[in-house]
């Protein structure tokens, strides 16, 4: 099985050498690239810094600092702060999301916390509302699947 492929391997160089050799383009004789020649300039000395204006005396009156826009602050986004909460962004909406006084504690159902019993931690929820998918426990027990967008 090696020898057959040994010879048509030597037979594929050897015609490959004969093409070469008889009607195959002409060989390329390297010529050196020709550009135009390279102007050098030379660097001139920059223009003189425009003068600093001189520091105000204390004749003179302070100029005043341009100072950035109150900040608007919403009724609902007070309303939430003034309650402990944080008012935060979610998707284009925002909510106000709060820390509820049992949050951590141990729990069975849902009436044993201000908020949600988390399942898989049998734990009250550390945030309230609960946002996105979540596993919690209902007032029996009971394991179900609360989504909030």
């Amino acid at each position: 099985m090696r020898r057959p492929l040994l010879l048509l391997a030597l037979l594929a160089l050897g015609a490959c050498r004969l093409g070469a050799d008889a009607g195959g383009p002409p060989a390329l004789d390297p010529q050196p690239l020709v550009a135009p020649p390279v102007e050098m300039t030379t660097l001139t000395d920059p223009a003189p810094a425009a003068a600093v204006p001189p520091a105000p005396g204390p004749g003179s009156a302070p100029e005043t600092a341009a100072e950035p826009p109150p900040v608007v602050v919403s009724p609902s986004q007070r309303a939430c702060e003034k309650a402990g909460g944080s008012y935060v962004a979610v998707k284009a909406l925002f909510t106000c999301v709060k820390t509820p006084p049992d949050a951590g504690k141990r729990c069975a159902r849902e009436s044993d916390c201000s908020g949600r019993c988390l399942a898989r931690s049998q734990t009250c929820a550390p945030l309230d509302p609960l946002l996105g998918c979540n596993d919690i426990l209902d007032d029996e027990g009971r394991r179900i699947t609360l989504c909030l967008d």
